[in-house]
């Protein structure tokens, strides 16, 4: 302990319990951690941190970087802002690059500022969400992209070869950056020793290795996910390697970045060669937005599952119109991560008849293996072991929360609430008007809106989990409406839902 606060010159100390048997003690000089240990109730000390002597708390430093921030914030708005200036969608821009300062806060260590300066740009990002998802239609106000607007003399086919070969070296650049990370986070060791427990027969719930506190708190698939990676490199500890956990960040940002083309650009053959090439360019746009977040490659860099349910829930939104393959995939993610089951109510209002059966029996295809593979290692005991291991989610203490910054742990009870009482209204809304569910926009802000509410509303927030909500963030509020609704309309798979108009002025 005297060893990690050397030199700190902490002039604050908080305690905060992990569980019934350990608390995290932090020192903090004017509001920075700088040292932190963790104690167990007979006061031994069983690990400590000297958080003044890490450059970067997780993942690459070079993607910390001021001048590389910098970049992509400037990258994120040529591909998202419009003109004229005044639009909301350019507020939306706006509101999503202001969260890159949690980000620089948290790198410093100022852990509870971070929280405080990403809430305001969260919050109205969940109002504009949740808006744009269930009030009314509006047509969207006319505009052009920045992009177009800086490039006029440029015809939009070359404009297309150009993004095309961003789109390349931003790849290039998460592949060299994500692949060689020296410092992955400790999500990616908890996973991947979990799934080298499960290669050996065992549950990894109350059976990991010491070294990640809780390392067992994750629903089942987010072992068995990584069960391939665990039979070519088994990680037993933190001195192993987990190369392969970072290169599934990588694979998962792409694959999301294909999923925000294809829900924005549509299947291009569909058009006719102008259109196409129009169409093409919307999707390149929206993918590099969500390539060029600030604080994506960050996120990839440390090897965090978050980056993987991003891409689940992008390919969830893309496949919309298809509820039962949509509501597997949602199943799927909740079985990943928790917080996708949220959706799974809203996406199962708006369908009737044989679909909602279809969509149910989705659900029960994809938890059937789960359950199997809960029984078959843990007998009758494996699927309550489960759930006793993650309820720690929902009890563990943490500083880390707009509540517990703020000192109002009182009025969380009350945003809980609030955030059950919009998927009740979001269930009733389709309930009585299932044609908004042929709107995959619409459905991205709902699913934007429910996932950031969750986040706000939870224990513990860290900037790793905005992974989650940019993809359908830039869906509904930042690419071009008129592409997204022309493609939907056309690679319709459900007849019987039309599609609505473009909705809400950006």
């Amino acid at each position: 302990m005297a060893h990690a606060r050397a030199g700190s010159h902490w002039n604050q100390i908080t305690a905060t319990a992990i569980d019934n048997t350990l608390v995290h003690v932090s020192f903090l000089a004017h509001g920075q951690l700088v040292a932190e240990a963790a104690v167990n109730r007979y006061g031994h000390v069983l690990s400590t941190l000297n958080d003044r002597s890490m450059r970067v708390p997780y993942g690459d430093w070079v993607a910390y970087e001021p001048a590389l921030l910098v970049a992509w914030c400037a990258l994120f708005l040529l591909m998202s802002a419009v003109a004229p200036w005044r639009r909301l969608r350019n507020l939306d821009a706006v509101a999503a690059v202001s969260l890159v300062i949690a980000v620089v806060l948290f790198q410093h260590r100022y852990l509870s500022a971070s929280v405080l300066a990403a809430a305001p740009g969260m919050f109205y990002l969940l109002a504009r969400c949740a808006f744009r998802a269930l009030g009314p239609a509006r047509e969207a106000g006319p505009s052009r992209p920045l992009l177009d607007v800086l490039t006029p003399r440029m015809d939009t086919a070359r404009r297309v070869r150009w993004l095309r070969a961003a789109l390349i070296v931003v790849a290039l650049v998460y592949v060299m950056v994500g692949v060689s990370s020296p410092d992955a986070v400790d999500v990616i060791y908890a996973v991947m020793e979990g799934a080298t427990r499960l290669i050996h027969g065992v549950l990894p719930y109350g059976h990991m290795p010491p070294g990640v506190i809780h390392g067992d708190t994750y629903p089942i698939l987010s072992y068995a996910l990584y069960t391939p990676l665990a039979l070519l490199s088994p990680v037993n500890s933190e001195w192993n390697s987990v190369d392969g956990g970072l290169a599934v960040a990588v694979l998962a940002a792409l694959v999301a970045a294909w999923a925000v083309f294809r829900t924005t650009a549509g299947p291009p053959r569909r058009f006719g060669v102008r259109r196409a090439v129009e169409v093409e360019e919307a999707g390149l746009r929206a993918a590099l937005a969500w390539l060029a977040f600030p604080s994506l490659l960050i996120t990839v860099s440390t090897g965090t599952t978050d980056v993987v349910l991003a891409a689940m829930l992008a390919i969830a939104v893309l496949v919309w119109r298809r509820p039962t393959v949509c509501t597997g995939m949602l199943a799927a993610a909740g079985w990943f991560k928790l917080a996708p089951f949220a959706l799974v109510p809203v996406s199962l209002a708006p369908l009737r008849g044989r679909r909602l059966v279809r969509a149910v029996a989705a659900i029960a295809l994809v938890s059937a293996p789960m359950l199997g593979l809960l029984f078959a290692l843990g007998g009758i005991h494996g699927p309550a072991d489960m759930l006793h291991s993650v309820s720690y989610q929902f009890t563990r203490g943490s500083e880390q929360s707009v509540w517990s910054a703020l000192g109002i742990d009182g009025v969380q009870p009350l945003a809980q609430g609030c955030v059950l009482g919009l998927i009740a209204a979001a269930v009733v809304k389709l309930r009585l008007e299932p044609a908004l569910a042929g709107d995959r926009a619409r459905m991205a802000a709902l699913t934007a809106a429910i996932l950031i509410g969750l986040q706000l509303s939870a224990d513990y927030w860290a900037f790793l989990y905005l992974a989650w909500i940019m993809p359908m963030a830039g869906v509904s509020l930042l690419a071009d409406r008129g592409a997204v609704a022309e493609a939907v309309e056309v690679h319709s798979s459900v007849r019987s839902v039309p599609a609505p108009a473009p909705s809400l002025a950006g």
